[in-house]
């Protein structure tokens, strides 16, 4: 699982800027396969441009549709006085899978965990989110607490699951999104 060796205490653009040299790096050692190397660099360079440009959201919808071939998801904060579900972005939600979403606040909010992208292939397999037609779910935090989440449903038909270097990506999502998106409003 991809894990950044870099202190929290450096600017987050300049981790992702080292993380997707060193991604870049690893990815030339594999070519011609495209493995889970080129899918991280990929993702860390569109998170990189993306905070430059202040269109995180955008950004993380296109690493979901186009890098993990997500054709139904939501990026959401949870308020967390409220249980309030407020949506940043989406892709391709059909409006019963918003309601879901709105509905189901209190079975999602305890689930979201800093740092850790959950799938349905993890070990311990979340009924509760399966239930929902949840393929997978990615942490967005800020200053070490969960602040919402990507929530993805429904992959491309072409796709039966998450590969590996799938995986991967979600992983670095869920470390690098929510200070992306945090970074962005507040500059």
């Amino acid at each position: 699982m991809y894990k950044s060796g870099h202190s929290n205490v450096r600017p987050v653009a300049a981790v992702l800027e080292a993380d997707a040299a060193e991604f870049l790096r690893q990815a030339h050692e594999h070519l011609p396969q495209m493995d889970a190397s080129t899918k991280l660099y990929a993702a860390s360079q569109t998170l990189l441009l993306a905070m430059r440009e202040e269109r995180v959201v955008p950004a993380l919808v296109e690493i979901c549709s186009n890098l993990l071939g997500c054709e139904q998801l939501a990026i959401v904060e949870i308020e967390r006085h409220t249980g309030t579900v407020l949506f940043l972005g989406e892709e391709g939600l059909s409006p019963e899978k918003r309601e879901v979403l709105i509905r189901n606040e209190d079975v999602l909010e305890p689930r979201i965990t800093p740092g850790s992208a959950w799938g349905p292939s993890d070990e311990n397999g979340d009924s509760a989110l399966i239930s929902l037609g949840i393929s997978a779910l990615v942490p967005l935090w800020r200053d070490q607490k969960s602040s919402g989440a990507l929530v993805l449903f429904q992959l491309l038909p072409h796709r039966r699951r998450y590969e590996m270097e799938d995986r991967e990506v979600l992983q670095l999502l869920s470390l690098y999104a929510g200070p992306c998106l945090r970074s962005q409003s507040h500059e």
